[in-house]
């Protein structure tokens, strides 16, 4: 009897889940991201309709690779399957940088969906199953872009048979990366600023105006390792670098507005 009272019990967790949303009820992310326990199969299988998912970043319904700052754009996810799936279930997240931190932010979601919060990062996902295959979701981008932007995303085709068995989940073979789009509109593309270093921990900066600016902190490699927003006054000013949880090596220091960019780099001791 407990047996079948805790087999009862995990269905009905599961059932949720498909039905409600695997963030909203579980808070997990099952998208197959970096930080993913497991995508959608950890939980349902058995069904027979051979799903793929499709993703893409869309500008006035066209397809786009890069992206500006502050601007809204339609991550649209698709559900390809056979044999007529009944209801769809979808898991979408933004993430951007080595710690996979939220990228930008998602708009208000349309009925059928909702936006959920795991881990201080923004999820959107079904709020009941859906019967179409596609999900539109509006998304605005970083408000300084620097940094490429990964989507990982992962769906179910379902029976809706009020269980996990007999779905078949998809997810994306590869992250949707979007890169920062660099304006051609000037000509001098180095970010207008002047740059000395103190120490090994301090910089000082010299700008003729006021502008707020990414400061970045990246390997040889390119991989960032830690960045911040600040806001530049006109004149001298002396910040602080983050480099004592870093281990010994040359690092990149990369300062940019969204369209131009300064970068230096510097020699850390550890």
């Amino acid at each position: 009897m407990r047996n079948s009272l805790l087999a009862l019990g995990l269905g009905v967790i599961l059932w949720l889940s498909n039905s409600a949303g695997a963030g909203n009820v579980q808070g997990i992310d099952r998208t197959g991201s970096p930080i993913s326990p497991g995508a959608c199969g950890a939980c349902h299988a058995g069904g027979n309709y051979a799903p793929t998912l499709q993703a893409e970043l869309l500008n006035n319904g066209l397809a786009v690779t890069q992206y500006q700052p502050n601007t809204t754009y339609t991550l649209r996810v698709r559900v390809n399957a056979s044999n007529n799936p009944s209801r769809y279930g979808f898991q979408a997240v933004a993430l951007t940088g080595a710690a996979n931190v939220k990228a930008g932010s998602f708009g208000t979601a349309p009925t059928g969906f909702r936006k959920t919060t795991i881990q201080s990062r923004e999820y959107i996902e079904h709020s009941t199953p859906r019967t179409a295959n596609t999900m539109d979701f509006p998304w605005t981008s970083p408000a300084i872009a620097t940094e490429e932007v990964r989507f990982y995303a992962a769906a179910i085709a379902s029976n809706n048979a009020n269980g996990s068995l007999g779905d078949s989940p998809a997810q994306l073979s590869e992250a949707l990366v979007i890169a920062p789009l660099v304006s051609s509109s000037r000509e001098d593309k180095v970010l207008p600023l002047g740059i000395e270093l103190i120490t090994p921990s301090l910089i000082r900066l010299s700008s003729k105006e006021s502008a707020t600016v990414q400061l970045s902190i990246l390997t040889s490699t390119g991989m960032p390792v830690w960045q911040t927003v600040i806001r530049l006054m006109a004149g001298q000013q002396d910040i602080p670098l983050r480099l004592s949880d870093l281990p010994a090596g040359m690092y990149i220091v990369r300062i940019s507005d969204g369209q131009m960019q300064l970068a230096r780099k510097i020699i850390h001791q550890g």
